[in-house]
């Protein structure tokens, strides 16, 4: 019996039955992406086929990772005030790469990743900023015996252990053509090959692996795109987990028309719930197929586990060269936007699709992705600035005489949205929570109704998106209702969840916040900048810090030590409208005594000049 747990503020839970309901939003928002063009993470030049942003130190900011294939792959730790620092750490950063994944395979604490190529490497995070080689020790093959084109971690036989799939590339990788390599967790570092699946029986040009419970019947199945890319199509290879049906978790190959019987020149799949009615329809980016322009990519809305191709709209008719795409609600109104990399051997633009609600969707035909053509492969979603909304880092391959450095976008999103984030963190079920189903039900724009998202580790063409489940939220200020499905049955039900946070979710014990972001509470146009005294104050250990922008404006917010030592950046650089805001700091491992905080303002309208302004707080234990 699946135990349901309401949680309350203050600690109090009880036990009870929830219904769903979907009804679908109407909004429609603009959506501004400023593209970074300084800094090492937007001007190092690399060959890079696919990235990921993750947090590989704990410090709760997002790295950002790319597989380059003919140089050594690249990993840059964000600083948390808007730049990076590229950084080598022992075996990651000193062998090039085609794909990655990220987990916590050994349940540590910390993640680990797995890079796929003609050498592929099992990487153990070391604790220390450093990662160690032991694919031979763990997975009993040496790299060269590995090769592979991406990878994806999973537990498929659901015993709390992640497991890993690498996909082999019949013809393209040279040397013997391999089939794919399926590997189960043993639970003790170690794992055990899988030998007798029709997931490792036979050769062809797979491409990406991606882990779902499409049928949501609580086992992930397996998609592989197996694009051949020579103007023919083929049959994709999907895979049904037959774990809750058996008790043995065994794949069959998936037949049933339209997913299982079209032709494609399939890249990569993804699962998602762009339509907000609680199932999870299937998107698959396709390369040339036997069209000049670019095979169109396909589009399946499911309709209660029956499958309806679409064949309208531009996101199911544009032609192109596609391979990654990352599903996010970039503009936090409630729905799932995507971006479609395009290699642009056809001149193609990379492809911006926004929801508009209603089950359709709308191309955004401007810059910057109108105007920017290289050959994109990967690309990845991540709230980098841990503004609320999801940034885009974009990179692209050397194909000479093109060498293009990478398209990085930062989301502006000036249109007060709301947003939750939350950071899965499995006790009985693996450590990232992969697998999880987290639905959240919220009143936006007058309508309720429930978004779905699912934790996965590989949902773009060889990398993955940040692994913080993000919700944009429209005008909510909160959550009704949040459900985390974990993928060992434990199911947690939150009540009321405040909007505008970053939540720790732990399996079955509890939700606790990690950071307040700004809250936007006044639309009113104040007459000035002003930067209010913080109250309570003495406080212990949270306060609220509040300022008044007399216009729209770029801000930065930095609490100081006596010494003048930074020990929190609130705020960095960040795009917010005329009004009042404000938000709550705490103070976490930090002695009692006076603390500083600045306001430094950057006005978007020329008539206004910058502002600066300093005040003193008191924190008493």
């Amino acid at each position: 019996m699946l135990i349901r747990k309401i949680f309350l503020p203050h600690g109090k839970s009880f036990i009870c039955a929830a219904a769903i309901l979907f009804t679908r939003p109407a909004i429609l928002n603009a959506q501004p992406f400023t593209k970074i063009t300084t800094g090492q993470i937007a001007t190092d030049l690399r060959d890079a086929s696919g990235a990921s942003w993750i947090d590989y130190d704990g410090d709760g900011d997002l790295d950002l990772f790319t597989s380059n294939r003919t140089v050594a792959n690249y990993l840059y730790r964000n600083n948390g005030n808007g730049s990076v620092t590229r950084v080598n750490t022992g075996s990651l950063t000193t062998i090039n790469s085609i794909g990655n994944s990220w987990a916590d395979y050994d349940n540590d604490g910390d993640l680990d990743a797995f890079t796929a190529g003609p050498n592929s490497v099992l990487h153990r995070n070391q604790g220390n900023g450093t990662f160690a080689n032991v694919t031979t020790a763990a997975l009993g093959l040496a790299s060269a015996s590995l090769a592979g084109w991406a990878c994806a971690w999973a537990d498929f036989d659901n015993d709390g252990h992640v497991d890993l799939v690498i996909a082999h590339p019949a013809g393209f990788l040279g040397g013997t053509s391999l089939p794919n390599f399926l590997f189960r967790n043993k639970g003790d570092g170690t794992f055990e090959r899988i030998t007798n699946s029709p997931v490792v029986t036979g050769l062809a040009p797979y491409t990406v692996p991606t882990w779902s419970d499409f049928d949501q019947d609580g086992d992930l199945d397996l998609f592989i795109g197996s694009g051949p890319a020579n103007g023919t199509r083929a049959r994709d290879f999907l895979y049904r987990n037959l774990l809750k049906q058996t008790g043995t978790a065994t794949f069959d190959r998936i037949t049933e028309s339209p997913i299982g019987t079209d032709l494609l020149d399939g890249q990569v799949w993804n699962w998602i719930d762009y339509d907000n009615d609680g199932d999870l329809d299937g998107y698959v980016t396709n390369y040339i197929g036997n069209v000049a322009a670019g095979l169109r990519n396909f589009f399946y809305r499911n309709d209660d586990g029956s499958y309806t191709s679409i064949s309208s709209g531009a996101i199911a008719t544009d032609a192109g060269l596609s391979l990654g795409q990352v599903w996010g609600d970039f503009d936090n109104d409630g729905d799932l936007d995507v971006f479609v990399a395009e290699d642009n051997n056809n001149g193609a633009a990379n492809k911006f699709y926004q929801n508009n609600g209603n089950g359709s969707f709308t191309r955004i035909l401007t810059a910057p992705f109108t105007t920017d053509v290289a050959p994109s492969w990967g690309a990845t979603g991540g709230d980098f600035d841990n503004d609320g909304d999801l940034d885009l880092f974009v990179p692209n391959v050397f194909r000479p005489p093109i060498q293009a450095p990478p398209h990085f976008y930062r989301n502006d999103l000036n249109n007060s949205n709301h947003w939750v984030k939350l950071k899965l963190v499995g006790t009985s079920s693996n450590r990232d929570g992969i697998g999880a189903k987290i639905r959240a039900m919220a009143t936006i724009g007058g309508n309720t109704y429930w978004q779905l998202r699912e934790a996965s580790s590989q949902n773009t063409f060889c990398g993955q998106n940040s692994p913080e489940i993000h919700f944009g939220l429209g005008d909510a200020s909160n959550i009704d209702s949040l459900r985390i499905e974990w993928p060992l049955g434990q199911i947690d039900i939150y009540a009321n969840v405040q909007t505008n946070v970053v939540y720790q979710a732990v399996e079955g014990t509890g939700l606790n916040p990690l950071s307040t972001a700004v809250e936007d509470e006044s639309p009113t146009t104040p007459l000035g900048f002003v930067l209010e005294q913080n109250y309570p104050n003495p406080f212990n250990p949270t306060t609220r810090i509040a300022f008044k922008l007399a216009a729209a404006s770029r801000v930065t917010l930095t609490v100081f030590d006596v010494t003048g030592r930074v020990v929190a950046e609130l705020l960095h650089d960040q795009q917010k409208f005329a009004g009042r805001h404000g938000l709550n700091f705490t103070a976490q491992n930090l002695a009692s005594g006076v603390y500083s905080y600045k306001l430094e303002v950057i006005p978007s309208n020329g008539s206004w000049q910058p502002f600066v302004e300093t005040k003193s707080m008191m924190y008493l234990k």
